[in-house]
């Protein structure tokens, strides 16, 4: 029976310090394999400008797509053809998920993304497949790539939050004037936030490529754990005087966000905190249900010890 309870107690333990610490220890594991990428991914592309062979065993290790004149020009090319064809394969959930057909533009490292209001630093895949989506942000599909020019619009999306990982659970702390930094293979491009708005998920007419803009949009479920029951945007546009200036934010998380439709929406701050205080509340009292028990325990076992040397005495 003693066994039993200290078992229990144990499980409880171990319970509560898991509820605590596996969004902090999985969100720090997920940050570091991150970094990692993102130093593989400079890397790769500084040595593929050397022609040195550790490029190719970076860009091998981390799927990481590096720089050349033919990949360069295809690019452009696709940009140019979504443009002129209207995006119309976008309105194709499937096609959202892929790569564009450009040759060495398979499923990889397109650079990386920095938010400094949301202290998030994020891998850029290309094609939003689940599992892109589970490591870090993606390129949609049917969307330009973000290389920067005239007529383009790269659409990002990322989780708002994925077990324990912020990703961009933050975003409203993005506001209008907010930097953005996008680094691909030929260098680091400036964005600044212009607006924010709520859409529908199935409103890809928000999201598409604006004449004579240089746009990246960023997207992601809205209200927070609401399982995209609307999508957050933030529409971005090209304004290279941000780089370096570390900008972070107008405005913030808290407000009401009126949107385009007139409609005002309820911020997702207060539920995030919430649910942080849950957290915290449930690991903390499973430990304290340890500390009793363990208390207990132990005050019982002095007793039987008490009791026996009283009857060892008699």
């Amino acid at each position: 029976m003693r066994n039993v309870k200290k078992i229990l107690c144990a499980a409880f333990l171990l319970a509560g310090i898991g509820i605590f610490l596996f969004p902090e220890i999985n969100s720090w594991l997920l940050k570091q394999e991150n970094a990692r990428v993102i130093e593989a991914f400079d890397a790769a592309v500084d040595d593929a400008a050397d022609e040195t062979t550790d490029a190719a065993e970076r860009a091998e290790e981390y799927d990481i797509i590096t720089s050349s004149d033919n990949l360069w020009e295809q690019v452009q090319a696709y940009n140019l053809e979504l443009w002129e064809n209207g995006q119309a394969d976008f309105c194709d959930a499937w096609a959202v998920t892929q790569a564009p057909s450009i040759e060495g533009l398979e499923d990889g490292i397109f650079g990386y993304i920095e938010i400094p209001a949301m202290d998030v630093t994020l891998p850029l895949y290309v094609g939003a497949s689940a599992k892109n989506l589970a490591k870090g942000a993606a390129i949609l599909g049917a969307t330009s790539l973000p290389v920067g020019g005239e007529n383009t619009n790269c659409v990002i999306a990322a989780h708002r939050g994925y077990r324990g990982i912020p990703f961009f659970r933050e975003i409203e702390k993005l506001g209008v004037g907010g930097a953005v930094y996008i680094t691909n293979p030929w260098g680091t491009l400036g964005y600044r936030v212009e607006s924010i708005d709520i859409i529908s998920p199935v409103g890809s007419g928000k999201v598409m490529i604006q004449e004579g803009k240089d746009m990246v949009t960023l997207v992601t479920c809205h209200p927070y754990r609401s399982h995209g029951k609307y999508r957050y945007a933030v529409y971005c546009v090209r304004d290279d005087s941000v780089l370096g200036t570390d900008i972070q934010f107008s405005g913030g998380a808290g407000d009401a966000i009126t949107a385009s439709d007139g409609n005002i929406y309820p911020a997702s701050q207060s539920d995030i905190d919430r649910e942080r205080l849950f957290r915290y509340v449930c690991g903390v009292a499973l430990i304290i249900i340890f500390l009793i028990c363990l208390i207990t325990g132990r005050r019982r076992e002095r007793i039987t010890a008490g009791e026996c040397r009283t009857a060892d005495a008699g």
